[in-house]
């Protein structure tokens, strides 16, 4: 068996293997099996998103960032790293950071809705409830589906809160 044929194999193994883990939330099962692939995979874009999707489903906020960021700038057009990127950066920093990351996104891919939903997430976390119903309007014209997501989003219980007290009216 030739040798770039066989690593070929080992890659398709233990990236299927990591992936299959992951799918069954073993996070510990799935970096030991991403640890098996050979060093000549390991940088392709496929497995750092995988890694980056693992740190993140696992909670590991810092160690996703740096590699968030690395695909965000390998793929300036793909708006999911930086959805993604913020995602990290409010749980490994601030949401003021996070924030920041998002008001950038969306400026670069204003009609991407889910964008708009974290800000208006963001902003209801910080107590900006007008902002929160603004943006929750922008991401619904984008998005119908967007109405059901915000019925049961955590972040937005203090904008709810606040409709049902009549502190500021409902984005819809």
């Amino acid at each position: 068996m030739d040798e770039g044929r066989d690593e070929r194999l080992q890659f398709a193994k233990h990236f299927e293997r990591a992936q299959g883990w992951l799918l069954l939330e073993n996070h510990a099962a799935a970096a030991r099996a991403l640890r098996l692939v050979p060093p000549a995979f390991r940088d392709q874009p496929a497995v750092v998103q995988f890694r980056a999707q693992l740190h993140l489903s696992a909670g590991q906020w810092r160690q996703a960032e740096p590699l968030l960021r690395r695909l965000g700038q390998e793929h300036p057009d793909d708006p999911q790293y930086l959805v993604s990127l913020a995602y990290a950066v409010r749980r490994a920093k601030t949401i003021g950071a996070a924030e920041e990351i998002l008001q950038e996104a969306r400026q670069r891919f204003p009609e991407v809705a889910i964008i708009w939903f974290n800000l208006a997430c963001y902003a209801a976390q910080q107590g900006r409830l007008t902002d929160a119903r603004d943006w929750l309007r922008e991401a619904a014209k984008r998005e119908t589906g967007i109405r059901e997501l915000a019925k049961s989003d955590a972040d937005l219980t203090p904008f709810w809160a606040a409709v049902v007290a009549g502190q500021v009216a409902a984005p819809w």
